[in-house]
């Protein structure tokens, strides 16, 4: 009996213990949780919405429409009127020719999550904190490591977004596809000036890959944790409870409904599909159809999906009063094509930043217009707020420059120099003007010493710099003067 009352007495302090144990535990996990998913404290947001609110509002008679179509790993030569000959893009070839086709376009990133804040921004990946790298799913040890890098993984609530801009002038605003800037409460499409969200959070090689409806979870992705992380299906890794087979086809859906919803009030679309990043899924209806095999298969599906775009602009009656961009959000992976240029995504060469870029508005921009202009998507920012007529804010560094001109007129680049940053790194590494790239001695991507390369006449292969020293140390001059204006002001305020 005394044995007995002993073992129930230490049973007791066991279970005390454990108790204890779960209490502070909890507590601890709810410490580094905070610590964790805690997002970089807003030092503009009193000038924010100041900015915000001093917008006048669009006049729903006059003003400009806007659809703005981001790829994702779209290559410069993955489509035919860029010059392939495997794939065949009619829609895309089509709008190239109704309007304006920049050759020297570039994403501000080799990567996707700082090349997407920069266009909704205006500013290089630096001012925004999304220049360490690609945000990922908040998976709790990726997550840690992260924050013990002092990596952030959301964009930071003072940036003003385009969608901002717009929707407080009265412009309904919607995302259909991939947001890829953050994947926490403050930090979601609705909370940076999109009315309407549909898509995903992050990139289709990515999970938990649920589809978002606004807030809310609408298909949820249910694939069980593995080393793979994905189910084996076919050959492919496919998410279980996302086909993604069929994704392509639901944004394209989701987009051409905003637009019959919208089509009496100005509006900006941004359809940002989750192709052609791999893995590649293509819609069962057209797979197997294309000479590109099934890279091809996915990029023509998406022509599909531009043209489902357009046809419906000309159905409301809208296309005139439409501007429309198409481009990409960082040049091609491997599955895809440079057209020859040097280099691929992930990387400061011109196959990894240059990337298509087309340009249609029927009455404003001139049709059939090749421009060898230089441009970046950061200028997609103060052209578009410039024909909302809508002031830049005065508050902080804007890098882009407005376009219009560009595509109306013909009129040479707004920029002087355009700069190439790293995925890895706050400084630039490379710079170019018109004619002419200069890359610092960094010992990344292959490089050992300074190179100055003639963009016009050459692929990056040939250094020119003891050819032409005074252009290298005219473009050496301009790279430090940028890299020492971001390390003294990174997020550019004034």
């Amino acid at each position: 009996m005394r044995l007995l009352r002993a073992l129930a007495h230490g049973a007791g302090w066991v279970v005390v213990g454990a108790g204890a144990l779960l209490v502070v535990g909890l507590l601890l996990r709810f410490a580094w949780a905070r610590w964790l998913y805690e997002p970089i404290e807003p030092v503009r947001a009193a000038e924010k919405q100041a900015y915000l609110a001093s917008l006048p509002r669009a006049d729903p008679a006059t003003a400009p429409r806007f659809v703005v179509i981001l790829f994702d790993d779209l290559g410069w030569g993955d489509l035919s009127v860029q010059g392939n000959r495997l794939i065949r893009t009619p829609r895309l070839d089509a709008l190239a020719a109704e309007g304006v086709r920049m050759t020297q376009f570039y994403s501000t990133s080799p990567v996707c999550t700082p090349s997407r804040a920069a266009l909704l921004t205006g500013r290089y990946p630096v001012r925004s904190h999304t220049h360490q790298h690609v945000f990922f799913a908040e998976e709790l040890l990726a997550a840690t490591a992260r924050k013990m890098l002092g990596a952030t993984n959301e964009l930071p609530r003072d940036e003003i977004l385009l969608p901002e801009a717009l929707a407080a002038a009265g412009y309904a605003t919607g995302l259909v596809g991939k947001w890829h800037l953050g994947g926490i409460p403050g930090h979601l499409p609705n909370d940076f000036g999109f009315d309407e969200y549909y898509g995903v959070l992050w990139s289709n090689d990515m999970q938990p890959l649920h589809i978002y409806r606004n807030r809310a979870i609408e298909t949820r992705d249910e694939t069980e944790f593995s080393l793979l992380g994905f189910h084996d299906e076919d050959g492919t890794r496919q998410p279980r409870g996302i086909d993604q087979r069929l994704l392509t086809r639901r944004f394209t859906e989701e987009a051409v409904a905003f637009l019959e919803r919208h089509r009496d009030q100005p509006f900006l679309l941004y359809l940002a599909p989750t192709a052609p990043h791999v893995p590649l899924y293509a819609d069962p209806e057209h797979a197997g159809q294309s000479a590109g095999g099934r890279y091809g298969d996915v990029i023509e599906d998406l022509d599909r999906s531009v043209g489902a775009v357009l046809d419906t602009l000309e159905r409301l009656g809208l296309t005139d009063r439409t501007l429309v961009v198409a481009t990409s959000d960082n040049g091609g992976n491997y599955e895809g094509s440079t057209g020859g240029l040097r280099g691929r995504k992930q990387e400061t060469y011109e196959g990894g930043m240059r990337v298509p870029m087309f340009v249609r508005w029927p009455g404003h921009v001139p049709a059939g217009v090749v421009s060898d202009a230089m441009g970046m998507q950061i200028d997609l920012f103060p052209t578009l707020l410039g024909l909302a007529g809508l002031p830049l804010p005065a508050d902080r560094t804007i890098d882009g420059a407005d376009l219009l001109e560009t595509w109306r007129s013909g009129a040479r680049s707004a920029h002087e120099h355009l700069f190439y940053f790293p995925t890895l790194g706050a400084a630039p590494v490379a710079v170019r003007d018109a004619r002419f790239k200069y890359r610092k001695e960094t010992g990344q991507e292959g490089r050992s010493k300074p190179h100055l390369s003639d963009l016009a006449l050459d692929a990056e292969a040939h250094n020119l710099a003891s050819l032409h020293p005074a252009k290298a140390a005219e473009l050496a001059a301009a790279l430090d003067a940028m890299t020492r204006s971001v390390e003294e002001n990174p997020r550019g305020w004034r």
